[in-house]
């Protein structure tokens, strides 16, 4: 049903994830390897894969090189990596996903499970990885963007503007400066895991706040916005704000 391509210098990992995938991922019926950046480039034009295992670091050309190379983004991307903490955050924030080596089974049917789950891709793979080599490129976290799916097609917000996020349901509600707001269809539990790294923190079971827009924090446990809005904390995330030396 799908076809997969691993790129990855290293030929025991090409080999490990080719068992795997055969023996756990029966939805891929066609699987190919390219041990060099160049021969990756080349499969992707000629094999046409609908999912790419992209290794991160190799020789002359990392994997993020390999997908500036490539002209048109019609797959998705796994990144496999032995560890990069920027790379990463990049990664997650840009809405991908990645697998740490030596690889987990049970993750990497989680990360699979969630590319069966885009089909067919509510937001193009293309745009997603454009959004990824721009994160890439910019040095301040805060200026990253964030790729969210709404009724109108996707808006790219920067991490910088955005001031809270509000749970409804299945959707969450961005609040931005200049008091703009977008409705996203995705939980507030998937950007929570995409914007804790980006000094984000769940306040509350509904709300999710950027600490760089917070004015104040009351003994109550309010906490006060520079945008106005007052929110009441969760008490075991109060206790752990007051508990804090200074």
């Amino acid at each position: 049903m799908y076809r997969a391509l691993v790129i990855d210098d290293e030929p025991r990992a090409c080999h490990v994830l080719e068992i795997l995938v055969g023996k756990y991922l029966p939805e891929i019926t066609a699987f190919k390897t390219a041990l060099s950046p160049q021969e990756g480039i080349s499969l992707v034009h000629s094999f046409k894969p609908h999912l790419v295992f992209l290794d991160v670091e190799m020789p002359v050309l990392n994997g993020f090189d390999v997908l500036n190379a490539i002209d048109t983004w019609n797959f998705d991307v796994i990144f496999t990596t032995a560890y990069h903490q920027f790379a990463l955050q990049a990664i997650k924030v840009s809405a991908l996903d990645y697998l740490l080596k030596p690889i987990d089974i049970d993750e990497l049917r989680i990360a699979f499970d969630k590319f069966l789950r885009r089909q067919p891709q509510p937001i193009p793979p293309g745009v997603l990885i454009k959004n990824l080599v721009h994160n890439l490129k910019t040095p301040n976290p805060s200026q990253h963007k964030l790729p969210i799916p709404t009724t109108e097609g996707i808006h790219l917000l920067t991490i910088a503007d955005i001031i809270r996020c509000e749970a409804d349901n299945n959707y969450t509600f961005f609040y931005l400066t200049g008091n703009r707001r977008f409705c996203a269809s995705k939980t507030l539990k998937e950007f929570e895991t995409m914007l804790r790294e980006h000094d984000f923190v769940r306040v509350h079971k509904s709300h999710l706040v950027n600490l760089q827009f917070v004015e104040q924090i009351d003994r109550d446990g309010t906490v006060q916005l520079t945008n106005g809005t007052a929110i009441m904390m969760y008490r075991r995330v109060r206790q752990s704000f007051f508990s804090k030396p200074g």
